[in-house]
């Protein structure tokens, strides 16, 4: 079995290979730090498995995804992320994902599980996303403003209702300020809000904050 992890973090990657080393010994583990090696790994190899990170350093592993499937639509992605909003697990699904786990739920059996599900052909979901997932479809969101938003703006937004600075998003998202200030001026102007204050009021009353 060939699993190609993506995910700008060197201690991470390591401790992900170690677990997969364990639990399968006949493992190949492949790695890719950006997008772009992302994309030229899958077309150069075939690969059984790929584990997904949303944050590629400044880039959106999310925005990606759809790249990868056009490149390989057999190919299931695990999508793996320290963002567990609903938001996120819809658009991945969406965009082709076969499994998310956030890396706060995914403990070794987890990611294990979820391995041998997509390579049988299923998506797989934690039991707290699931619920999440079941929740959201449940409620009417067709037509909402933030539908519209990339991966990357709706990263963006989901900070900003949570009351982070813009330089507190730039630092945790290693964006500079201004790409982040660009980023949330784009953010008002698709959503026709004028304040961060708005942005947390509609967060709040479209649920897409706790």
């Amino acid at each position: 079995m060939k699993i190609l992890i993506a995910d700008d973090h060197k201690i991470v990657r390591s401790g992900l290979k170690h677990i997969l080393d364990l639990e399968f010994p006949d493992v190949v583990i492949g790695e890719a730090t950006t997008c772009a090696e992302l994309l030229n790994k899958v077309k150069a190899a075939q690969w059984d498995v790929v584990i997904l990170d949303v944050a590629l350093g400044a880039e959106n592993g999310l925005s990606t995804l759809p790249k990868l499937k056009e490149a390989c639509p057999k190919l299931p992605v695990i999508v793996l992320s320290m963002y567990g909003e609903r938001q996120f697990v819809v658009r991945a699904l969406a965009d082709g994902a076969s499994a998310y786990l956030t890396k706060e739920q995914a403990a070794d059996a987890e990611l294990f599980k979820a391995i041998r599900a997509v390579r049988a052909g299923r998506r797989y979901l934690g039991e707290a996303l699931a619920e999440q997932l079941a929740d959201h479809l449940a409620k009417d969101h067709e037509g909402k403003p933030h539908e519209a938003l990339s991966s990357r703006e709706l990263e963006v937004f989901l900070l900003l209702a949570a009351a982070k600075s813009v330089s507190e998003i730039a630092e945790r998202l290693h964006l500079s300020v201004k790409t982040v200030s660009t980023y949330r001026t784009r953010i008002l102007e698709k959503m026709s809000l004028e304040s961060n204050a708005e942005v947390m009021q509609y967060a709040v009353r479209n649920g897409l904050v706790g």
